[in-house]
């Protein structure tokens, strides 16, 4: 509303009042600051003055003080009179107890409010509506003998101001004055020619007359100029006229034919006569065909265009050209400028001319640009991938026929859905926020899940490669998922699993043991490996005693203590029946490699509690230690801790032989 206020003013009113604010505004803010320094001045004065007379009064009253004199003290404090501003002094020797007064008999007694009493305690002073409120410690030799509490009142102060005010008024009515003054020179100067300029020019719009301004004075100023510049405009203005009059009418009978050829489309236009010859041609002409525009004319139009098929273009063009068809953005394929292009051509007949108006378009770029959005939409619906669509909030815009297999559900029940609804079992709060900061880190991530087939009612393992899409121009972004189906691969995996691992203990088997060291034997490596070949003590006696059910719990059990016994890196395997094999990798000191036996030997040998039955067994280990430059096979190995192991039982069981000594001892 302020706008159009301020565009319903007249310039003479957008001058005067932005110079009348401006004059009242500076005014207001420097009087205003004027003021407020004089009037903080003033109460500055005014506490430095009665700070000076409470002190030196203050400094007569410790004699009276220290002899408890208070009727010396009040005569002491009759010598406030002098300042007829101080309302009333209090001598203060604690908190409650006044021990002299001084009352001004012309001024009512004033007590400060608790607050402020607070502040003046704690500043010296405080400054209220009508009065100040000081406290003047008494002090003699460096000791405070008591407090003087002193009331002044500020109605000189609001004098003062009054006078100020006063003052202030009558500069702001000169100023006033003078702004008028200035007001009325500027409208003799600026507003009034201006306007006479203005009048002058509606004349000539809407009234169409052209008559010149009379200047009102001789000066050479930027506004006498302006008036110069417009009269010569209508000298001019009235020589054009006459020549504008001359060429109406041929402009007239030119009016039709441009507006039928201006109403087609804007592109290569060419204008063929009913013998098929160009009449005339635009400048687009010349990028579409191997002639320049005036090579054009009397040409014959099918030969221009060369289409690969001659005959038959030539044979619709003739139908055009006798009115019997049209072209309606059909496209033709030519030998153009650039090779093999191909054109959308529309046609459109001139009656009044017996001429026929053709407008061409290279399409060529969009028609390939078409059949590779067909053939991508064609390798998106039969791709053995699934590929989901979502747009930036989640929602599913496309599906390909791959996906509504993988999830038992039809495209319409798809599409527009959130994905939660649909990809229930992938919707873990884990797996998405990796998701989503690997998509706002790298716009892209890849990992393994499952979803639900609602048809067949499984789970499906999936391995999803999720990337992020985003538009340069809009930012808008979509996210597309391929997803393929793994089962076969988790099967095969599930399978290999079973092959080289013990049903009973699900400890790796000798298959996974032989595996293992053909890998690690068979790369090159600066690092020793020991080899520990474990076997129990006692444990045929707990399969006779308590049978082959406990026997198999006692094996489970065992297995989970070796794998608490060694570190991450080794591995663990039962080769049979009661024979384990661990592999420390790598080995860095011998006791190191003993700690473990120990630790081993120790982890078995405590009891064993199964079903009420205290069950003790034991184990006797022989070590391998494989050299980094060692070259036996796996077989002379696992024979050489076998071969260990059966001394440690020769020598009492429950213990650790070392088949041979580790060579190179590196401390860590």
């Amino acid at each position: 509303m302020s706008k159009n206020w301020m565009n319903s003013l007249s310039l003479s009113q957008r001058l005067y009042l932005p110079l009348v604010f401006f004059v009242v505004a500076l005014f207001l803010v420097f009087q205003t600051l004027g003021s407020y320094k004089y009037i903080e001045s003033e109460k500055q004065n005014l506490v430095n003055r009665i700070n000076i007379l409470a002190t030196g009064i203050g400094t007569n009253l410790t004699a009276a003080i220290q002899f408890d004199d208070p009727l010396t003290a009040n005569e002491i404090l009759s010598a406030f009179c002098a300042d007829p501003m101080i309302t009333s002094v209090s001598v203060m020797r604690d908190a409650k107890t006044v021990f002299a007064k001084y009352q001004n008999q012309k001024q009512p007694p004033v007590m400060p409010t608790e607050s402020e009493k607070a502040v003046a305690e704690r500043k010296g002073h405080i400054f209220s509506h009508n009065h100040l409120f000081m406290v003047v410690p008494v002090v003699f030799e460096e000791e405070e003998l008591a407090r003087l509490k002193v009331v002044v009142s500020l109605a000189a102060l609001e004098e003062i101001k009054t006078s100020q005010l006063e003052v202030s008024m009558y500069l702001l009515a000169v100023l006033v004055l003078l702004s008028f003054f200035v007001i009325h020179r500027l409208r003799h100067w600026m507003i009034s020619p201006i306007r006479q300029l203005n009048d002058a020019m509606i004349n000539v719009i809407h009234f169409n007359q052209t008559d010149t301004i009379k200047q009102t004075s001789d000066a050479k100023d930027e506004i006498n100029a302006l008036i110069d510049c417009f009269n010569t405009m209508i000298v001019k203005l009235n020589q054009r006229e006459s020549k504008i009059k001359h060429t109406i009418s041929q402009l007239e009978n030119e009016k039709a034919f441009a507006d039928d050829v201006i109403s087609t489309v804007q592109h290569a236009l060419v204008v063929v006569d009913r013998n098929g010859r160009i009449i005339l041609a635009n400048e687009s002409c010349a990028s579409l065909f191997p002639y320049s525009v005036p090579a054009m004319k009397s040409r014959n139009f099918c030969k221009v265009i060369n289409p690969i098929e001659f005959e038959a273009f030539e044979q619709k063009l003739q139908l055009v050209l006798e009115g019997r068809a049209q072209f309606n953005h059909e496209l033709i394929k030519a030998e153009g400028v650039k090779g093999t292009s191909i054109y959308q051509v529309v046609s459109q007949p001139l009656p009044h001319k017996q001429q026929i108006l053709f407008a061409l378009e290279d399409v060529t770029e969009k028609s390939q640009a078409e059949r590779q959005q067909q053939l991508a939409a064609k390798i998106f619906e039969n791709s053995n991938e699934a590929i989901l669509l979502l747009d930036n909030c989640g929602h599913i815009e496309m599906v390909n026929r791959a996906f509504c297999r993988l999830i038992g559900l039809k495209r319409a029940n798809v599409i527009g859905k959130y994905y939660r609804s649909v990809l229930t079992e992938t919707d873990s709060l884990p797996m998405k926020k990796e998701i989503l900061m690997a998509l706002s880190l790298h716009q892209q991530w890849q990992g393994e899940c499952a979803i639900y087939n609602q048809q067949r009612k499984v789970s499906i393992p999936l391995q999803l490669k999720v990337s992020q899409i985003i538009d340069s121009e809009t930012r808008d972004s979509q996210i597309v998922v391929l997803a393929s189906d793994i089962s076969s691969v988790k099967e095969a995996q599930r399978l290999a699993h079973i092959a080289q691992h013990d049903t009973l203990t699900h400890l790796p088997n000798r298959e996974f043991l032989h595996r293992y060291l053909i890998e690690k034997l068979s790369m090159p490596r600066l690092e020793t490996m020991a080899v520990l070949f474990i076997d129990l003590d006692g444990f045929k006696f707990v399969n006779d005693s308590y049978g082959h059910e406990i026997g198999d719990q006692v094996l489970q059990i065992v297995a989970k203590k070796l794998m608490m016994s060694v570190r991450q890196n080794d591995i663990v395997t039962r080769l049979a029946g009661d024979e384990f094999v661990a592999v420390l990798n790598p080995v860095k000191t011998r006791e190191s490699i003993l700690n473990i036996g120990n630790r081993i030997i120790n982890n078995i040998s405590q009891p064993i509690n199964i079903k009420g039955h205290m069950i003790h067994v034991g184990a006797s280990i022989g070590c391998y230690y494989i050299e980094s430059n060692d070259v036996t096979g796996i077989d002379s190995v696992l024979h050489c801790a076998d071969m260990a192991m059966y001394q440690s039982k020769m020598q009492g069981k429950g213990r650790i032989t070392e088949f041979n000594q580790l060579k190179n001892e590196e401390l860590v």
